[in-house]
């Protein structure tokens, strides 16, 4: 894994100025790659690289990388799967080295600006081409590495894997934009399509960007399948099985040390299961909770069974708070996903001695994992009641239950819920993923902001897959991923995920939803396909995820001192952007508390 950086400006190279500019952006993220730098300049652009080696560890993986013709350069983030069978249809090409970064430079010689539609992989490159004065750059489908840019002072074109790098410039001014905090406030996350900064933009995943005569023209090069598959589930089993496998034998190709996640769920004990079959003497990392929310023993019972060397890390209660302020600070952007403390922890331990990590996420999204998409299930099979009627409805509910009448106040109230959420997608935006109400949100934020995100497929109120759809392309790459990348990269390893290989989401995203969820059961095809390669704790267990006890955590002496210094403080920065009488109705030790304290250390850090 990598970072990349540049600056594209007429003339570039005749101001001094520049080199250091770029030197600067480098120099920033060098936790992204700490095992090489290089620069290129040309007369309109310069190119900056940070290398962290994991396939050809030779001097030949150096970049910014020439073509053979040195007319093209390109600087890479990233890691193509299956691009030596790639390699073998470009025969005509005179590789000089073992690296996916040639193949691209190849690709792009023979497809031109259709090149990301041949890459199955997580990418982000930028490639100049000398002989027409321009920019190519892309995004992998599914966000898993970062692009941002931003026009300087001066005009400048100005592009890094980091927000960081862009600010290193000086050209850039450090603008809050109030639409990101409103995002923020209301899913506790930046949106996958915006930054925290007015002047800096991010490249949305399946996106690609042009960037010639001082122009900038972006275009989407994926979006998912249209037609739904007409397949039996014997069928789906057996392509899913196949898919999966092929996945994970691609993406545990490096010329590092490979670890694995295990938190004791499906999707991680799965994998686990897989790259054991593929790769021996496999190491796996765990992190432990205290009480209910330990998931370690069913972690161990995963290991035990495929014999990985087994680590485990914790956090002790009296770390909890200097982590959090620890890790805020490095971030360039809010986050309030609770599991990053436990990614930051777990990260650091996995960089002891293993530089390439396979993680279990995007299963939820893909196989159908959530109980909320059991939820819409039975919007789709149940209607809507009138909204008209919802006062009546409200009414019958509290009047049932002064009578005591239980199975018509539920009667009332599940009218009540289906007037509110009349549909699968009034639903998965009124509800899931959400923190606060607009309303709040609102009353919150000094400025008058709104923001929602935005689909680029037709939101089908009468298709479960549309839901999965819409995490797959909002809080994946807005907040996991995001979570992923930056923490993996401050401890210089790469996190890969197999589940968002190009061909597997596809598929999933074209198979009929009844076989991912039915009522009694998420991930079905999952359990199916894989069920034989777990144990049955895990595949009965109750669904947990990847968060933390956030309501103990925030009664802890320190993170208390931390609220009293910062949202209880009318001098603090937060208050430049929130109305310090609403927030503090809103400390009540829950996740909106939370994400408050998380959005007030990250102001004051940054």
């Amino acid at each position: 894994m990598c970072g990349i950086a540049g600056i594209a400006k007429k003339n570039i190279l005749e101001e001094d100025f520049y080199k250091e500019t770029l030197k600067n952006m480098t120099s920033s993220i060098i936790h992204r790659g700490p095992d090489d730098e290089g620069h290129e300049y040309f007369n309109n652009c310069f190119l900056g690289f940070r290398r962290l080696a994991i396939v050809d560890l030779s001097e030949d993986g150096h970049q910014p990388m020439y073509s053979d013709t040195k007319n093209e350069c390109i600087v890479f983030n990233g890691e193509i799967y299956g691009y030596r069978e790639l390699k073998k249809d470009l025969k005509d090409y005179p590789f000089q080295s073992n690296t996916d970064t040639e193949v691209i430079l190849s690709l792009f010689k023979k497809y031109q600006t259709r090149l990301p539609e041949y890459l199955n992989g997580m990418f982000a490159f930028a490639i100049w081409d000398e002989d027409q004065q321009q920019l190519f750059c892309a995004r992998d489908r599914f966000g898993e590495k970062p692009f941002y840019y931003a026009i300087g002072k001066n005009g400048e074109f100005i592009f890094a894997s980091e927000i960081k790098a862009i600010l290193a410039t000086g050209l850039v001014d450090e603008e809050l934009n109030d639409e990101a905090i409103y995002h923020f406030l209301r899913h506790m996350y930046v949106g996958s399509q915006q930054s925290i900064y007015k002047n800096i933009n991010v490249l949305p995943p399946a996106h690609k960007l042009i960037y010639k005569n001082g122009k900038i023209e972006i275009s989407q090069y994926w979006n998912f399948p249209q037609n739904k598959l007409q397949i039996s589930e014997e069928e789906a089993v057996s392509e899913f099985k196949n898919l999966v496998e092929k996945s994970v034998k691609k993406q545990l190709v490096a010329d590092v040390k490979v670890g694995a996640f295990l938190s004791g769920g499906l999707d991680s004990g799965t994998l686990v299961a897989l790259s054991s079959q593929k790769n021996e003497n496999l190491t796996t990392l765990g992190f432990r909770y205290e009480g209910d929310w330990d998931e370690m023993p069913d972690a161990r019972s995963i290991a035990e069974k495929y014999k990985t060397d087994h680590k485990e890390v914790a956090l002790e209660t009296s770390e909890i708070s200097k982590t959090l302020v620890e890790v805020l600070k490095k971030m360039d952007e809010p986050l309030a996903d609770t599991a990053i403390l436990a990614t930051y922890t777990i990260c650091k331990e996995a960089a002891k001695n293993m530089t390439v990590v396979i993680t279990g996420n995007a299963g939820d999204e893909l196989f159908g994992g959530y109980k909320w998409y059991q939820k819409e299930k039975e919007i789709l099979e149940k209607g809507s009641a009138n909204f008209s009627l919802l006062p009546f409805y409200k009414a019958g509910s509290v009047i049932t239950e002064k009578l005591g009448f239980e199975k018509s106040r539920q009667y009332f109230l599940d009218k009540v819920f289906r007037a509110k959420f009349p549909d699968i997608v009034s639903y998965q935006k009124g509800k899931v993923h959400n923190n606060f109400s607009h309303g709040e949100t609102s009353q919150l934020l000094n400025s008058i902001s709104k923001y929602e995100h935005s689909y680029a497929f037709d939101l089908d109120k009468n298709d479960l897959n549309t839901c999965m759809r819409m995490d797959l392309t909002n809080i994946i790459p807005g907040d996991y991923m995001v979570k992923d990348d930056r923490i993996a990269m401050m401890h210089s390893i790469e996190l890969r995920t197999p589940f968002l290989d190009k061909n597997l989401v596809e598929f999933c995203s074209a198979l009929p939803a009844e076989y991912k969820v039915n009522a009694n059961q998420t991930k079905v095809i999952l359990r199916e396909a894989f069920g034989d390669l777990l144990t049955s704790n895990i595949l009965n267990k109750k669904k947990q995820g990847f968060g933390a006890p956030i309501a103990d955590w925030l009664r802890i002496p320190e993170m208390e001192k931390l609220t009293k210094d910062i949202l209880q403080n009318p001098s603090s920065k937060i208050f430049t952007k929130l109305n310090f009488g609403e927030v503090q109705k809103q400390l009540n030790y829950n996740y909106k508390h939370w994400s408050l304290l998380v959005l007030g250390i990250w102001m004051e850090g940054h």
